[in-house]
């Protein structure tokens, strides 16, 4: 009897099974490099975040964007040199690595005091993100080798899908690190240790193996040890790591301007409020020694935001009675100053672009609830009032110098007018600026101020702590960094200050002491400000005040580790 047989397919047939096949394969290496790219591009402001707390944003970015570039060109146009000498499966390193991440950067946290603001980030992501990074676009690389177009040279035809996959890297990079701030902190996993594992967990899902099993000591210590991530197991680890220094955590919170903390110092007895490797404020808390020297509420630490509240006393004719008074801040810290206009009963407007700051200092800082609270950019606030109610203010405070930088944004021509619009003829503003006199930086602000602000009066918050500059022309002016207080009106008249009354010092030991301002921490104006060649910082030409601050930043991280201890810092 004969055997029966399966009919033979037709050529056409296997050949169509074939290319199905092959097609199916191309779209799966295609949407895997896809993944990878995304994966590596969403980690990099991933990681940047993850290192402000401990080295402030401007430090952690020195080298971040060299770093990248380097890694890429490594891993796209070193891939022939290095096949042979790393693994085949090299993608199924990338989320061992991405959940040990977490872990690395907390021990070398540790040391961040040893390793400073300048080699401890480039260190850090040399062993974390840039290993992850060239794992990634080495493997995206190798996915992408078969899809050479058509019709081009062997070279160009290897160089088009690089040059498309750093393009298409680089746009979601950039994406992500704009949109990540404003989102950061609004749910369970949108924080920093918690995107962390999210991309590790991501990672192993689209290159599982059996490597996976290496990363289960780094899952546990994450959720269970490090007090960087976000839990109640966590949270306890933090409170023991601060014990050591006598510190206490009241609250964190991620929010879109960084990591933000109260903390209680109990050897010094204050309480603060930190933004990533900054502080916003601080008050002396009341203890019994305090009490008997006749402190009878908490007093701000920093002398300079009592100064702010002297634009009470300057003398411009208003005769008004405070209450019938506006008041308008931008930036809040703890509120002190703000506080101050409305505990004389002045209708206070505050601007302020973090809305946990604004809760921290109601909560933790005694900000009273009667004032008028704009949670957002100063800039369209001010640009739109500007417009709708010009005249409306009889007080403006600027407040917003923080972590060795200020956001350039708001000390440009354009928006110094717009405050001008917005206060009263006979009112005043007072504007906080910290930098060296000597520095293009700190003459250019100050000469755009003095072009829209006809008098203006200059404080300096403490004397110097070192020998006045020389005279000499010849001799280069030592650095004189300085906290500073500018008051300003727009009247042509001489700018003078009424004495304060006990009502002004409302009981307070700080104003009692600062809120005068003392003429001999009067500094004035560099002489390259008053003339009419004096340049101005307009909008667009902010790049001219930011260069600076990079130096500005790292100097400002040395500072402030001697205000807190370095473990205060670390361990976040």
């Amino acid at each position: 009897m004969a055997r029966k047989t399966a009919p033979r397919k037709p050529p056409q047939a296997n050949a169509a099974a074939n290319n199905t096949i092959i097609k199916d394969a191309s779209t799966k290496a295609l949407i895997r490099a896809a993944c990878l790219l995304l994966l590596a591009a969403v980690s990099s402001p991933v990681s940047q975040q993850s290192l402000s707390p401990v080295y402030g944003s401007i430090p952690s970015s020195l080298f971040h964007q060299r770093g990248m570039t380097m890694t890429a060109l490594l891993a796209f146009m070193g891939r022939s040199a290095m096949n042979k000498f790393l693994p085949t499966n090299l993608d199924q390193y990338i989320p061992v690595l991405a959940y040990w991440i977490p872990t690395i950067q907390y021990l070398l946290f540790q040391v961040s005091g040893r390793l400073g603001p300048t080699n401890g980030p480039v260190i850090t992501e040399a062993v974390t993100y840039f290993p992850l990074l060239f794992f990634a676009l080495y493997t995206v690389g190798e996915l992408l080798e078969p899809f050479q177009p058509e019709g081009v040279s062997s070279n160009l035809g290897e160089i088009l899908p690089v040059i498309g996959s750093y393009v298409s890297f680089s746009f979601i990079e950039k994406t992500t690190s704009f949109w990540l701030p404003r989102i950061i902190g609004t749910n369970i996993f949108l924080h920093r240790s918690g995107l962390q594992l999210l991309i590790a967990s991501a990672s192993a899902a689209l290159s599982p193996s059996k490597l996976c099993f290496l990363a289960i000591p780094a899952m546990l210590h994450t959720i269970r040890a490090n007090p960087h991530y976000t839990s109640d197991a966590t949270l306890a680890v933090l409170e023991s790591r601060l014990q050591p220094y006598n510190y206490t955590l009241l609250e964190r919170q991620e929010s879109i301007t960084g990591y933000i903390s109260v903390l209680d110092g109990h050897d010094m007895q204050f309480r603060l409020l930190r933004c990533d490797h900054s502080l916003l404020g601080g008050e002396w808390l009341i203890t019994p020694e305090r009490a008997q020297d006749g402190q009878v509420m908490r007093e701000t630490i920093y002398s300079v935001f009592t100064m702010l509240e002297s634009a009470r006393l300057v003398e411009t004719g208003n005769t008004k009675p405070d209450s019938k008074k506006k008041a308008l801040t931008i930036g809040l810290g703890i509120g002190t100053a703000p506080k101050a206009f409305i505990s004389h009963g002045i209708n206070t407007t505050i601007v302020e672009i973090d809305p946990v700051v604004h809760y921290f200092a109601t909560k933790y800082f005694d900000l009273p609830s009667n004032h008028t609270a704009a949670i957002q950019n100063a800039i369209p606030f001010v640009d739109n009032a500007a417009k709708e109610t010009p005249g409306a203010y009889d007080y403006i405070i600027h407040d917003v110098f923080t972590g060795g930088a200020e956001p350039t944004s708001l000390f440009t021509l354009e928006f110094l007018e717009g405050l001008k619009a917005l206060l009263k003829d006979d009112g005043v503003v007072a504007i906080n600026y910290a930098g060296d006199m000597h520095l293009p930086p700190t003459i250019l602000i100050l000469s755009t101020i003095r072009t829209v602000f006809p008098t203006c009066r200059i404080f300096r918050d403490q004397p110097p702590s070192t020998p006045p500059p020389s005279a000499d022309p010849k001799t280069k002016p030592q650095a004189d960094f300085i906290n500073m207080v500018v008051f300003c009106t727009k009247s042509t008249e001489p700018l003078t200050f009424r004495y304060p009354t006990e009502n002004d010092f409302r009981g307070s030991m700080s104003r009692r002491e600062f809120l005068y301002p003392k003429p001999d921490l009067e500094v004035q104006f560099p002489p390259t400000v008053e003339g009419k060649e004096a340049k101005v910082l307009k909008r667009g030409g902010e790049g001219e005040v930011e260069k600076y601050h990079q130096a500005s930043a790292v100097s400002h991280w040395h500072i402030m580790r001697t205000v807190l201890p370095d473990g205060v810092w670390e361990n976040w």
